[in-house]
């Protein structure tokens, strides 16, 4: 496993210094806009390191099997689809209809689908049966792009896929699911080198990078396939609603500006500056304080739900906290949204 990770670690490292002049030479570049305030042109190549380091790494050391086939297969997929998004921002309906098309290579090509919700409502576990198939699509497209949306300052996606694969390492480790255990690891330690380039750990900006929704999707692609490794079959790892807390800061923030968008009658892809990381710089908090914010929020939240599984808390405890959780910070958004305008940004 020790070399396993370090494979991980040296590839995507190297394939950021392969991938750099590459992309700039090509226009897989980041551009200044009204909505993006960064300065210069920056390579959109972290996600495809990750991938590169992945597809690698588990080519190399993990056991061939059908399931890791169909992830490498829909994960080059989605990176494909995502590069080219970032190269000519396709439109939202066709990023949609290639993220159903993966889903139903990983649905249909494995034949297996989230099927079991768990005993949320403390009547028994609720079993979907062929409506699990529907759901499981839905399911794969919204953590996509809760993932894909929450991408906004320097290090935050990096940050937030760190904490779900760690959680569900951990999650693994104390079930003693060696065989699944790989997977986190290899996504945790091929995430560190982009985060190290796009926080500037060489303190230089010509080193910068961003994720692009290449990444940010292949991010989402590998969470949903984890946790529904994880949560579904015999041998589950953990409960449905523990997925809920370990990737809760992306899917709360992603249903918090689908709602408002829907009731000011706007689309719920269209971008715009309200997500929480911008609310949040706009009462005073700089980009490196948000991050400290909002990943402390979502280890916090991860650890809810860890402990949650390690003292069996009942399903439909958790899942009634969840939801009182995202009242709770819909309505503090809510609020801080009406505030913000009075507050003075922090130089």
């Amino acid at each position: 496993m020790i070399i396993t990770v370090f494979t991980a670690f040296f590839i995507a490292f190297m394939a950021i210094k392969l991938f750099k002049p590459i992309a700039i030479d090509v226009g897989l570049v980041d551009k200044p806009n009204a909505r993006k305030l960064h300065e210069g042109q920056i390579p959109l190549i972290g996600g495809i390191s990750i991938f590169a380091a992945v597809l690698a790494a588990s080519l190399l050391w993990l056991p061939d099997t059908l399931e890791l086939r169909m992830y490498l297969i829909a994960s080059a997929m989605m990176v494909f689809i995502g590069a080219l998004d970032d190269k000519y921002d396709l439109k939202v309906r066709i990023r949609i209809i290639g993220q159903i098309i993966i889903a139903s290579l990983m649905i249909y090509g494995v034949g297996g689908y989230i099927s079991n919700l768990g005993n949320l409502f403390n009547s028994g576990n609720i079993e979907l049966g062929p409506f699990g198939i529907i759901f499981t699509y839905v399911a794969i497209i919204v953590v996509i792009n809760a993932y894909n949306m929450v991408d906004g300052i320097d290090g935050l996606i990096g940050s937030l896929s760190l904490n779900t694969f760690t959680a569900i390492a951990l999650l693994f480790l104390m079930e003693e699911q060696m065989q699944y255990l790989s997977y986190p690891l290899i996504l945790v330690t091929a995430t560190l080198p982009y985060l190290m380039f796009n926080m500037g750990f060489f303190n230089k900006k010509t080193k910068k990078i961003f994720m692009g929704d290449a990444g940010s999707m292949f991010i989402g692609l590998s969470v949903i396939w984890l946790l529904s490794m994880g949560t579904q079959g015999d041998n589950a790892s953990f409960r449905p609603v523990t997925a809920l807390w370990i990737c809760a800061v992306p899917l709360m923030d992603m249903l918090a500006i689908v709602i408002r968008r829907y009731r000011k009658g706007k689309s719920p892809f269209k971008p715009d500056r309200d997500h929480l990381h911008h609310i949040l710089m706009r009462i005073g908090f700089n980009s490196k304080q948000t991050l400290g914010i909002i990943t402390v929020l979502a280890a916090f939240m991860s650890l809810l739900g860890i402990l949650g599984e390690v003292y069996l808390v009942p399903e439909y405890i958790m899942f009634t906290m969840f939801l009182l959780s995202f009242a709770v910070y819909s309505l503090v958004i809510k609020n801080i949204s009406k505030l913000a305008p009075s507050f003075k940004p922090l130089s």
